[in-house]
């Protein structure tokens, strides 16, 4: 293999073959081709020069762009988040910096961004990294599970909802939905059997606790297609109650109730398949009743005692509550503060309306927003939702602004649509207010 002729040789090949010398001979002299001796004489004839320049083409995704182009995508994409290639490509057109400058299409700028994985379409579901931090104190976190399709033999299909407090390692209640079989679809719980459930449970003990754990049910835990909270997750806010959800497909993070499940199911259902939805329930409060009180527990905290006698302290109610007296304890002030920690993102649809609070639940921005991107954000003042757009600023370095383009009462966000409870007229006498709850014995 021949090496590579050096700038002199070059230099040399001009020289000689301007003083009579035959390509053919300063080949020979040189140990080179002939075509190698034409090719320098003839591009140092040609004003060329005699050095080798080697170039390798700029490959990958808008490499043929200016490096500033480049440079942009990145930072209005990290200054927001949100921004979809269009809305990119749209404000790459405004930078003073790029004039002149070539921009590339809305699906190059796509395939840019979905090199990074930080830059690519997020799962359709939030869901909890990590398990949730375990309760320290009896009637802190109380956790609410499901156990569905329990055929009866009169043909009735019901669904077990159970509430256990871990720390307090008791059952707080158990109670039975007669439900429709369902085979074609997933089944789902329904809101008010939620409902209920907790208020039973929680009036049988008079007490509210401060955490309710539940798994991600649809009917329970906001969607990501609405990131908007549920309405199950406001009427606990309203109660004063966090909403705790634990991680997708992980029942094991909600290992105490399920395991009450079990226990429940095998001590007051199997076997009593015969008796109607009403005697069943009356069985299962009794099966509640001396899971807590009468027999002994095994469970670690327990050692073979009662779950009262080891943590009497079940009976010392964190927050006195009576189901009657429900919309005493509900401020509608905890949802709307709650409620204002949030901010939204939509897409304005092409008749000016975006989508916040369910699938029609439709709130108008006008027309001359389509096809762009707000924010919003809740009002507790007057609770209105309220919508702003960016304002790009010239200066490159400027952060955007945002102005309130609308605003617009908030709708199915009263005390009657979190609860389902009617509230009474203001003209009515006063109620009684509820007394300290205690247990009395006999």
């Amino acid at each position: 293999m021949r090496k590579h002729t050096t700038a002199d040789q070059r230099r040399a090949f001009y020289r000689l073959h301007q003083e009579g010398l035959s390509y053919a001979d300063i080949a020979e002299q040189y140990n080179v081709s002939i075509e190698c001796v034409r090719y320098w004489y003839r591009r140092q004839r040609d004003g060329g020069s005699c050095q080798t320049v080697y170039r390798k083409e700029a490959t990958g995704i808008l490499s043929r762009f200016d490096g500033r182009v480049r440079y942009h995508v990145l930072r209005l994409r990290r200054r927001h988040p949100r921004w979809g290639p269009g809305r990119i490509r749209y404000h790459l057109g405004k930078l003073p910096s790029l004039r002149g400058l070539a921009v590339p299409s809305v699906t190059q700028i796509g395939r840019y961004l979905h090199q990074w994985p930080c830059f690519r379409r997020k799962p359709k579901r939030k869901r909890p990294d990590r398990r949730p931090n375990p309760p320290t104190q009896v009637h802190q976190r109380h956790q609410l599970d499901f156990k569905i399709d329990i055929s009866l033999q009169d043909g009735s299909c019901v669904d077990l909802h159970t509430v256990c407090d871990p720390v307090g390692e008791v059952s707080i209640g158990a109670v039975l939905h007669v439900t429709e079989r369902v085979h074609t679809r997933t089944k789902h719980v329904s809101l008010e059997d939620a409902r209920s459930t907790l208020r039973r449970s929680w009036d049988a003990w008079g007490t509210l606790p401060d955490e309710v754990q539940t798994d991600g049910e649809p009917t329970l835990v906001a969607q990501s297609t609405d990131d908007l909270p549920s309405d199950f997750t406001l009427w606990l806010a309203g109660l004063g109650i966090k909403h705790i959800v634990i991680r997708a497909h992980t029942p094991t993070d909600n290992a105490e109730v399920e395991r009450w499940h079990r226990t429940i199911n095998e001590y007051a259902i199997v076997g009593n398949e015969r008796h109607p939805v009403a005697a069943l329930q009356s069985i299962l409060d009794e099966a509640v009743f001396e899971l807590a009180w009468e027999l002994p527990s095994y469970a670690e905290g327990c050692a073979g005692r009662t779950p009262v006698e080891a943590h009497p302290e079940l009976l010392e109610p964190k927050r006195p509550f009576r189901a009657e007296h429900e919309l005493a304890f509900f401020d509608l002030r905890r949802v709307d503060a709650f409620l204002s920690t949030f901010t939204w993102t939509r897409k304005v649809s092409k008749t000016g309306q975006i989508s916040l609070g369910g699938q029609h639940e439709y709130y108008s921005v006008g027309r001359i927003y389509a096809k762009q991107e707000v924010q919003v954000r809740f009002d507790p003042a007057d609770r209105h939702f309220v919508f702003y757009q960016s304002v790009p600023k010239d200066d490159d370095s400027a952060e955007d602004e945002f102005q309130e383009i609308r605003r617009q009462p908030a709708r199915h966000l009263e005390v009657e649509d979190l609860t389902g409870m009617v509230t009474c007229p203001e003209s009515l006498l006063p109620q009684q207010l509820p007394l300290p709850f205690c247990f009395v014995e006999g």
